[in-house]
């Protein structure tokens, strides 16, 4: 006979809470306690001074951040339909043509694996018209002869790409594993009654998916909405502004300017809109997987 201990086995878990919150919770604490306070290595006459929601209420009123906000959503809504399209249609293809899956899934394992600080560099080297091997073709074709980074359009389609090029691969590999895990009766069934594949994956694959493309979209929005260190490694925010998403903004704000007071809002800011799209989807995954129940 077990015998019960008066924490319920809850105490195994007292030790990653105490991590937790130190690792989160704390900083999470402090960082709302800078952004209600002036703290400015730049004017460090005026530190500590409680200024309330002045620093909030700066932010609203900032053309630059609303710019860096829109650069964002301006990323994620041409980046993440691409990816999501590329991606179910390569699962698709893949799951017809299962011999390809031996040749096709280690290359879909190379952009994954790499850091993004390394997809960073590579990218900003190939495609440096003076000596990247991409930039250099590109040159003599007269596409780019300034380099796909030198101008603001060019930039900002580049960095687009690049993400693009590394989590395709990923939403693939989430749609293909839960293609391969459906039921085979439908499918039997559909091809018995003459139905073409494209009324098969419409009626069939579509809907079975919808759980897994809330996830897919879960994940890919909460990964892109917080995207750093590629676009700075490869533009640094330029030229001008024309990459400057919100988290390369803040980054700037803390680091750059050093206002640490400003920046700390500009985070929680950053948070909060970062918690809103994530509770909404949450809540649409959840919506559908009631509905696929």
């Amino acid at each position: 006979m077990t015998r019960k201990t008066p924490w319920g086995g809850w105490q195994w878990l007292v030790p990653m809470m105490a991590f937790l919150l130190i690792i989160e919770l704390w900083p999470f604490l402090v960082m709302l306690d800078q952004s209600v306070h002036y703290l400015s290595y730049t004017q460090p006459g005026k530190n500590g001074q409680f200024i309330g929601l002045d620093n909030y209420r700066k932010a609203v009123f900032d053309d630059d951040l609303f710019h860096g906000v829109s650069v964002t959503l301006l990323y994620m809504l041409i980046a993440l339909p691409v990816e999501f399209v590329a991606g179910l249609a390569l699962a698709v293809l893949i799951s017809y043509h299962m011999t390809l899956k031996r040749i096709v899934m280690p290359l879909l394992l190379i952009p994954m694996v790499l850091a993004p600080v390394v997809v960073g560099l590579v990218a900003r080297l190939n495609l440096n018209p003076d000596f990247g091997l991409l930039g250099i073709m590109l040159r003599e074709l007269g596409i780019a002869p300034e380099g796909l980074l030198g101008t603001p359009f060019n930039a900002f389609l580049t960095i687009v790409a690049v993400d693009v090029w590394q989590w395709t691969p990923f939403v693939t590999m989430i749609f293909l594993a839960a293609i391969i895990g459906m039921p085979r009766e439908p499918y039997e069934a559909a091809v018995v009654d003459g139905a073409s594949r494209w009324h098969m994956f419409r009626r069939i694959t579509l809907p079975m998916l919808q759980p897994i493309i809330g996830v897919v979209l879960l994940l890919r929005l909460t990964d892109a909405f917080k995207v750093f260190d590629q676009v700075f490694i490869m533009t640094g925010g330029g030229p001008g502004a024309a990459t400057e998403l919100l988290t390369i903004f803040a980054y700037k704000v803390n680091f750059a300017y050093w206002n640490l007071g400003y920046g700390s809002a500009v985070v929680a800011l950053l948070f909060f809109i970062s918690f809103v799209m994530t509770f909404t989807v949450m809540k649409l995954v959840n919506r559908m997987s009631r509905g696929k129940a």
